[in-house]
């Protein structure tokens, strides 16, 4: 007991040390940069292209509560990955991680996948799958212990909602894409262990990757096993409509085993979006009453006629 509790403290002193040793890091880059004007440092983007996701695997067991409150986990966890714009900035969210590093709590959604300035088409993703010398679905494999049976793939169904629009111009910053994979084959309940990749097109241009999930399971045709992806797009998402396309894969092969996308299903279809350096909150409206110099208003001619009204009814009594 005491060699686990030494282990976890000496893993809590690491962390403390390697972020200490950053936070140094950054503050001397931040006291250098401090001598440039406030102009460069405001306009130097840590990450120009930016989104952050988080994958969030169904269980049949969890009941609606309990899903609303893992998503708003990761809604929470999408908003404290938002990148640096600045020196400053990174040097603050630095500071700010420590305080998990001191929690016995472990965030139920942890996954976050920040990807930078180039990233990349669906071509580029399936040539990197091909390229790995891997059998190209469980029917091609030699390894019976490793694929007993053919396993055959659908989606059975792909939905997207949409949650934060800070400016209220109809596009939005936060939104989450939810697909159903069904597995078929010799058994009942049969398992696959999968994983997929998603993609985004601006208005009818080209397939670019935002998302590769971790690995879930799922069993036979049944509808409990609905994965759930949540992003926040940062930077670099032109105000637009977007659609959705998803490519699934069996763990272990390189071939796409299910694929949707905008084509077949309408909530995968023109999602109103951009990035948060474009939803900004709006000022609030403010009315202002011009008046002439040579006339009464009717502001004026009101006030008038109660200061009268005033007069007359104080000369009665």
């Amino acid at each position: 007991m005491n060699t686990g509790n030494n282990l976890g403290m000496a893993t809590i002193m690491n962390t403390l040390l390697v972020k200490g040793a950053a936070i140094g890091t950054l503050l001397l880059v931040s006291s250098a940069v401090s001598a440039e004007p406030r102009q460069l440092e405001s306009s130097q983007n840590l990450t120009p292209f930016a989104a952050a996701s988080v994958g969030i695997a169904k269980k049949a067991e969890e009941s609606s509560e309990q899903v609303a409150e893992r998503e708003q986990q990761a809604l929470a966890l999408l908003q404290q990955a938002a990148p640096a714009k600045n020196i400053t900035e990174a040097a603050a969210t630095v500071v700010k991680s420590l305080a998990p590093a001191l929690s016995a709590k472990v965030p139920a959604v942890k996954r976050v996948e920040l990807m930078g300035a180039s990233p990349m088409t669906r071509e580029q993703v399936t040539a990197k799958h091909a390229s790995q010398g891997m059998p190209s679905s469980s029917a091609a494999s030699e390894d019976l212990n490793r694929a007993p049976v053919y396993h055959s793939f659908s989606i059975y169904d792909a939905s997207s909602r949409l949650f934060e629009d800070f400016d209220y111009d109809g596009f939005y910053q936060t939104f989450s894409v939810t697909f159903d994979v069904d597995v078929y084959g010799n058994y009942l309940n049969e398992r696959a262990d999968l994983f997929a990749e998603l993609y985004l097109s601006r208005n009818g241009g080209p397939w670019v990757h935002y998302y590769t999930t971790e690995v879930f399971s799922i069993y036979g045709d049944s509808q409990q096993d609905n994965y759930e992806v949540l992003t926040t797009l940062y930077t670099g998402y032109v105000t637009d409509h977007y659609d959705v396309l998803i490519d699934v894969y069996e763990v272990g092969y390189s071939d796409v085993v299910a694929t949707i996308n905008a084509d077949q299903v309408d909530g995968l279809y023109a999602l109103p979006l951009e990035s948060s350096d474009r939803d900004r909150e709006r000022e609030p409206d403010v009315i202002i009453v011009e008046e002439s110099g040579g006339s009464l208003s009717v502001l004026g001619l009101l006030l008038l006629g109660l200061f009268a009204g005033l007069r007359l009814n104080r000369t009665r009594t």
